[in-house]
């Protein structure tokens, strides 16, 4: 079924007339739509950030779900970011206890798809050459898929569908496992020098870098991590063990001292260590470790004070 500008404007919950507006708005009145963050790589380089500002927030969340519910994308089962249902923990749990694992990294995932990119995908998912036009300047900044908005986790999975087939195939007739999770690629087993190349090569040919600076080989015995979790083990992932420690410090600070002097004297304010954020990270180890997390869940929320409404916001 093809996709007009009529229902492209139905998806993105807005009249044609306010959609073109919006398209022909950018880049040019760009400030209005969106603000910008930068921020150095600890290896380098930069990486930019966008949010969205109303009403152009509203729209990229409606084309964000109108995206899922309309195109004709299922993720492989390989694939664990930005997939309902799965997450960092069902993503290392596939390399649990193995002989070793090796990480690969994508050079700038996101800002490395184009807009031209994104329009060939659009068009072969029935989009008329019209509604891609419009829609690729909604979702796309500067030529490229930005980092911040709605859409483009959608997007970078559905570009990158003939890559990630390419290396399923791949990984199977080598007998290892392979899975993805945003712009990390992890494979285990019995894995080689030659399966690096080989695959370094594959992702070349699809027109991706790797960023080599991050590509591991993590042996049997010694440290092996995936997403951020300890996979050494057979009985599931593990939070790692430098992480524990610090939130039973930081919790054991806040009860002797309070969370007001945690804060203030004890590093808290620099690493913005909010109640929210206490109680984010306590719910992910929960998620991981129940026995670990929960204990830390329900103390924090004992010990640290609900934040005020002007506080929420400055977060936002």
């Amino acid at each position: 079924m093809p996709y007009s500008v009529d229902d492209l404007a139905d998806q993105a919950g807005v009249s044609v007339e306010i959609l073109e507006r919006l398209s022909s708005s950018l880049p040019a009145g760009a400030g209005r739509l969106y603000s910008q963050q930068i921020y150095r790589k600890k290896h380098g380089g930069i990486r930019e950030i966008f949010k969205p500002k109303r009403p152009f927030d509203a729209v990229s969340r409606n084309l964000h779900r109108s995206f899922i519910g309309l195109l004709s994308y299922e993720a492989p089962s390989h694939v664990h970011g930005f997939v309902r249902g799965r997450s960092t923990v069902s993503n290392a749990s596939q390399h649990l206890a193995k002989g070793c694992v090796l990480r690969m990294d994508l050079e700038d995932f996101f800002p490395s798809i184009s807009a031209e990119t994104v329009k060939a995908s659009l068009l072969e998912q029935g989009y008329e050459e019209k509604a891609a036009n419009f829609a690729v300047s909604l979702v796309t900044i500067g030529g490229k898929l930005p980092i911040g908005l709605s859409t483009s986790p959608f997007l970078s999975n559905l570009v990158f569908l003939s890559t990630d087939r390419s290396l399923a195939e791949y990984a199977q007739s080598e007998g290892l496992s392979f899975t993805r999770y945003v712009d990390d690629l992890a494979f285990s087993g019995d894995v080689t020098d030659r399966h690096s190349t080989d695959i370094a090569r594959i992702l070349d040919d699809a027109g991706w870098s790797v960023n080599t600076r991050k590509t591991a080989f993590m042996r049997r015995g010694g440290p092996q991590y995936v997403t951020g979790l300890y996979v050494g083990e057979s009985g599931g992932p593990r939070i790692p063990r430098k992480v524990k420690r610090k939130m039973r410090w930081i919790l054991h600070v806040i009860s002797k001292f309070g969370y007001d002097v945690y804060m203030a004297d004890f590093g808290g304010e620099d690493e913005r260590m909010t109640r929210r954020r206490l109680l984010g990270w306590a719910c992910y180890i929960a998620a991981v470790e129940p026995d670990v997390g929960y204990p830390l869940l329900r103390a924090f929320d004992e010990l640290v004070p609900e934040e005020d409404e002007e506080d929420l916001y400055d977060l936002i």
